[in-house]
């Protein structure tokens, strides 16, 4: 898949301005919009109005945790709002982070791969029509049967950082979706494992969707990587989220900075740790600066490997925890819904 489409991935908003920039991104020819699905809303009950007010936006349900619904009914929502959309839904699917499944939904949460394997072996044989008879160490269906057939293919996509999740998704799903994935994991992790997954099961792996989740923050100058300092330290710190984040930052060539930023951390010096994280360190993670400068770095990403680009809006100076425990003690900056807006905005005006 040689396409580069881009995205505009939507959280942290109440339901109906997440559907008013669907609206505005279906307008300025965005290819996808995506609801997130963690703690602000569900994805599906968005993605639905806007279904109903877009006429050809791709709506991504991304990524939800696949320990929230069984996959019976997972599919029975994909199956409906791919009716209603007319077949633009993309299902993302995540095993997300421990605590969510085991505070938030009083699951055990273990095997990740294999409780995606089954998931998503379940999942497509209900879309596909088929009587769903699954027998597997972590999720059982018997006997369960679509009465009428959905009409249209269901794209899904599994949120993957790791190589054994990529290469996962690339036997099983239509596409991967990663998040600040540095060009040379893009290059060496991601696309290899890739190929790997789609060769055990006979697939083109060039058929398959390569979306990044990236944060985005546009700026008047180039003089701006400092202000996505907060992001790149949440997301490179969140190993409990997944241990890749660290793989990923050490191998686009940051493991001194890396390492120095997370020995600050341990000891809940924050402050440090944020001057820790360059600004090449910023740019390699990040989209940041002027549109000329952003649409370069796209170029790149691009032709690194990935089919798709998610822009994720940052606010200045903003980070925030990605799970219980994470960054535990951080002066967290107040999350400021203006600069949040405003950052959506200029992604959607400009890119």
């Amino acid at each position: 898949m040689s396409i580069q489409q881009k995205g505009i991935y939507l959280e942290a908003l109440p339901p109906d301005e997440l559907v008013h920039y669907a609206r505005e991104a279906d307008q300025r020819g965005f290819d996808s919009a995506w609801f997130s699905e963690i703690i602000f809303t569900d994805a599906f009950t968005p993605a639905t109005a806007a279904a109903l007010q877009t006429k050809r936006l791709k709506l991504g349900a991304g990524v939800v945790g696949l320990w929230g619904r069984s996959p019976v009914v997972m599919a029975l929502t994909a199956a409906s709002l791919a009716q209603l959309s007319k077949g633009r839904l993309i299902l993302g699917l995540g095993t997300q982070a421990r605590s969510y499944v085991t505070n938030w939904h009083g699951r055990a949460y273990g095997k990740p791969l294999l409780a995606m394997r089954e998931y998503l072996t379940i999942i497509k044989s209900i879309l596909q029509g088929q009587n769903a008879n699954h027998e597997g160490e972590i999720f059982r269906v018997s006997n369960f049967q679509l009465p009428f057939p959905v009409g249209h293919h269901v794209p899904i996509y599994v949120g993957a950082i790791g190589p054994k999740m990529i290469a996962l998704a690339g036997e099983l799903a239509d596409g991967v979706m990663g998040a600040i994935w540095s060009l040379p994991y893009i290059r060496n992790v991601v696309i290899p494992s890739l190929k790997a997954g789609a060769a055990r099961a006979g697939r083109d792996a060039g058929e398959i969707d390569i979306t990044l989740v990236i944060p985005t923050l546009v700026t008047d100058d180039d003089r701006s990587l400092h202000l996505q300092r907060g992001q790149v330290m949440q997301f490179a710190s969140a190993e409990k989220s997944s241990p890749f984040y660290r793989d990923n930052v050490i191998a686009g060539g940051f493991e001194k900075e890396y390492t120095a930023m997370m020995a600050n951390i341990a000891k809940r010096n924050y402050a440090a740790a944020l001057e820790c994280v360059t600004d090449e360190m910023v740019d390699a993670l990040t989209l940041t600066g002027t549109v000329a400068h952003i649409r370069k770095r796209m170029a790149e990403i691009y032709a690194a490997g990935v089919t798709t680009i998610q822009f994720h809006p940052s606010s200045p100076n903003g980070y925030f925890p990605l799970y219980e425990g994470h960054l535990e003690g951080a002066p967290f900056p107040q999350f400021s819904m203006d600069e949040h807006t405003k950052s959506i905005g200029r992604i959607l005006e400009n890119l």
